[in-house]
């Protein structure tokens, strides 16, 4: 008898997806996250821990622009963000001194249907810092109070 296929772990998952963007990048070519995701997932469910992973891996492998992409996926799939997967997308925004999407990511939580909390208002903050960005990163702090 065969046994049924295995379904991937997220680890060597966010490996591979990791490992394609990083050769796409190396030749130039555009990135399509929507496509290079479809066939990667396969078995596992794309839901917010995924995202937070698949954020975090292409955020330590130095694929900042992939790793935002990431939310753009997950928001053309109507899925809600949470704290973790927002804080996990600002990090990599203040890895790229990226300080406005920080913001804009935010924004995108506030203006929903739920308020940010002390740590996505960190990271924020933080990625204001990091780009020297003091008016924001205090207006920022005026907001969580």
């Amino acid at each position: 008898r065969r046994s049924p296929p295995a379904t991937p772990d997220m680890d060597s998952v966010v490996q591979n997806i990791c490992r394609e963007v990083k050769l796409l990048g190396v030749q130039g070519r555009n990135v399509d996250l929507e496509h290079v995701l479809n066939r990667h997932i396969g078995g596992i469910r794309f839901d917010q821990c995924c995202a937070r992973y698949l954020v975090q891996g292409l955020g330590q492998a130095k694929e900042c622009k992939a790793s935002l992409s990431v939310l753009d996926c997950f928001q053309k799939r109507s899925l809600e963000m949470d704290a973790h997967l927002a804080s996990a997308s600002m990090v990599t925004c203040r890895k790229m001194s990226e300080w406005a999407q920080a913001v804009q990511i935010l924004r995108k939580m506030v203006d929903g249907r739920w308020e940010g909390n002390a740590i996505t208002y960190n990271a924020a903050v933080s990625a204001c810092e990091k780009c020297g960005q003091w008016a924001q990163a205090l207006q920022l702090f005026r907001e969580m109070a």
